[in-house]
């Protein structure tokens, strides 16, 4: 019985030498990463704020030569929505909606510390052209504008916010560069930014609100 039993103990060290012999060559080719590169190549928590300054940054930059003239939109959008949306390259973010990169530059008919009503060249007189400058500063607008969905957001909590960053963003420029609203009465503005459309048909009434949320606003001296 002794060659058995000696055969099993010399296989039974010949496999414990062999997975001693794998673990040290697992330890030896295995990278051990240190605290800091793990949360280097870590998914990076999504951050509404960062997301929206670069949206916005995005927006300053690109915007200028994406838009298109009020003037010529409004009229468009007026007569055939979707074939405007077609020809000036609108953004339909949900059925039924349309966002448009504008850009206008025309005088200030009136203007309060919560708007300014311009008048554009080519946009009908029946058509007031409303520039947000308080609380109806709409963020999603933009957030929409430059092509971020929901589906580039973990959920609809982070994806509003994207909007109400981009909201806080845009007061801040406005801030900087109008200081008195109502000073601007009678002068020249050059707005860039997009209008949300949001048809009951195919056109839209000329009565109807154009209301222009602006990513810059520069004074004509």
């Amino acid at each position: 019985m002794q060659g058995p039993h000696r055969k099993i103990t010399r296989t039974r060290v010949v496999a414990a030498v062999l997975l001693v012999a794998l673990v040290v060559a697992m330890v030896f080719n295995t990278s051990f990463l240190t605290p800091a590169e793990v949360a280097a190549i870590a998914p990076k928590p999504f951050d509404p704020a960062q997301t929206a300054a670069d949206l916005y940054g995005k927006a300053q930059q690109d915007l200028p030569d994406q838009a298109e003239p009020l003037g010529e939109v409004v009229p468009a959008m007026q007569a055939d929505v979707k074939t405007a949306a077609q020809k000036y390259k609108a953004v339909t973010p949900a059925g039924g909606s349309y966002v448009f990169p504008v850009t206008a530059v025309g005088t200030v008919a009136e203007a309060t510390d919560a708007s300014l009503r311009l008048q554009i060249e080519g946009v009908p007189d029946q058509t007031p052209v409303l520039v947000p400058l308080s609380t109806a500063v709409n963020g999603t607008v933009i957030r929409d504008v430059m092509g971020f969905k929901f589906a580039d957001a973990p959920g609809q909590t982070d994806y509003q916010y994207v909007g109400d960053e981009l909201k806080k963003l845009m007061l801040a420029e406005i801030d900087s560069k109008v200081n008195d609203p109502k000073s601007l009465k009678g002068k020249k503005v050059e707005v860039v930014g997009a209008i949300n459309v949001q048809p009951t048909g195919t056109s839209v009434p000329k009565a109807k609100p154009v209301n222009l949320q602006p990513v810059t606003i520069e004074v004509e001296s």
